[in-house]
């Protein structure tokens, strides 16, 4: 039987024994609540789950999760898998006729189940005891155990004004994690507005202005060693936390590409922000919708790719009316919140000079991909008709020299260049790279005048 086979049946044992403790609890609970006995049973504590290996025990001994901690994670694991358990607190009193209101807790009259809500983990571990319940409000603060490790999030649903009414839910990377030992790679949701950046190409296929290439391998040297850098106390107090890089410069430029060849080189995930999710035009929600995303992100050791970052990362203006306060509030949010992520944040934009000067200040790269030389085009002509056409380098070397244009534009050309080919029943000719420079030149505006057809 193998490690893995083991670590997955003890993983069922030790969650079982969360799952019979939290009815254990309950039953405790309620007796004590209804049979007012001068000697009340006494609550259950947590079983030992450290002598079994286990997913879900290796998370509670690494992050030191006491009694209250855990009662949160079963909670949530059962509200989603074992809903059944929460039955009895359907009951009603019968002298008024509703449900008892000291069990907080929702109804879901669509599936007839009673869903736990902090108030009612609260009533389950704390009963009556007032102080408690009040000492217990700290898992609202962003310094609290299950917070700092982004591990829960609340409902944010009408009628969720008040703390006791929310719903405390497991993040699903979490889950993930301690169900089945195997770490989350999001969906794009409403939750997680942002997608895997994926590249089939390799670091070496990555062409760039040798000045880009340095301030590069400077972020990759900080990948390197972030590790190094996190435990020690010295460097953590003369290193700012995580890091900020500013991509800037014309369209197809290698900015997004750089962004994802950054990841598949460190072997970390990089996921692209889908701003039009983020951004809102009602007030507060832009900054909501922002958290959320850093919140889940948070000590998951991906980086952040913010593309077209000028819709969200803007100057600050005078203030003349209420947008313009909100507008330079939620830029002041931002600012705030890129600068606590630990993580690497890297924006790309076309437009650098209209990014608020206060980023500036707080990111360490600041590069800027310019429209590639002839040297570097060349070696992207090259590069990209490699195995695809027979193009001779006299010629290669004119249409490099004679066009002063994008990687991302050659690419549309090769791409158009094949697919005439393929219509015409032979191989990419230098004529089709010439008929597709003019279609590319078209669309941007510009004149093809004096230009042959090779």
């Amino acid at each position: 039987m193998s490690d893995k086979t083991i670590i997955t049946k003890n993983n069922l044992k030790v969650i079982k024994s969360e799952i019979d403790w939290l009815k254990d609890i309950i039953n405790v609970r309620l007796d004590n609540h209804f049979v007012l006995s001068e000697s009340p049973k006494k609550i259950p504590a947590p079983p030992e789950i450290e002598s079994l290996d286990s997913y879900y025990s290796r998370w509670i001994i690494k992050h030191e999760l006491d009694g209250f901690d855990r009662l949160i994670v079963i909670c949530s694991i059962a509200n989603i898998y074992f809903p059944e358990i929460f039955d009895k607190f359907l009951i009603k009193n019968k002298g008024l006729d509703k449900r008892f209101t000291e069990f907080s807790g929702k109804f879901d009259a669509d599936n007839s189940r009673f869903i736990p809500t902090f108030g009612t983990i609260n009533f389950i571990y704390y009963g009556s005891n007032s102080n408690s319940v009040f000492d217990s409000n700290n898992i609202f603060e962003r310094d609290y155990k299950l917070n700092k490790i982004s591990a829960i999030y609340f409902s944010n649903e009408k009628g969720d004004e008040f703390k006791m009414s929310k719903v405390v839910h497991l993040n699903d990377d979490i889950i993930k994690l301690i169900t089945m030992g195997e770490n989350f790679k999001p969906d794009y949701s409403t939750n997680f507005p942002a997608k895997l950046l994926n590249s089939d190409l390799i670091w070496s296929d990555l062409v760039l202005n040798p000045k880009v290439m340095d301030e590069v391998e400077n972020i990759n040297t900080w990948l390197k060693f972030k590790d190094e850098i996190n435990s020690d106390p010295k460097l953590l107090k003369r290193i700012n936390k995580g890091y900020k890089c500013l991509f800037y410069g014309p369209p197809g430029t290698g900015k997004t590409l750089t962004a994802s060849l950054i990841g598949k080189k460190n072997n970390i995930d990089v996921y692209r922000i889908d701003l039009s999710q983020i951004v809102s035009k009602y007030v507060g929600e832009t900054e909501k919708n922002l958290s959320r995303v850093f919140d889940i992100a948070e000590n998951k050791n991906w980086i952040l790719f913010f593309d077209e970052a000028e819709s969200l990362f803007s100057k600050r203006t005078s203030v003349s009316d209420s947008k313009d306060r909100f507008a330079n509030q939620q830029t002041a949010y931002l600012l705030q919140r890129i600068e606590e992520y630990k993580g690497m944040i890297i924006l790309a934009t076309n437009l650098k000079p209209n990014i608020d000067r206060a980023f500036s200040r707080r990111i360490q790269s600041i590069i800027n991909f310019p429209v590639p030389s002839f040297v570097e085009r060349k070696h992207l002509w090259k590069n990209s008709l490699k195995d695809l056409a027979d193009i001779q380098t006299k010629e290669i070397n004119d249409i490099a020299r004679d066009f002063e244009i994008s990687g991302g534009t050659i690419k549309n050309i090769v791409q158009f260049s094949w697919l005439y080919s393929k219509r015409n029943g032979g191989i990419i000719k230098y004529k089709h790279l010439i008929q597709g420079v003019k279609r590319e030149l078209i669309k941007e505006g510009k004149s093809i005048e004096g230009i042959n057809n090779g």
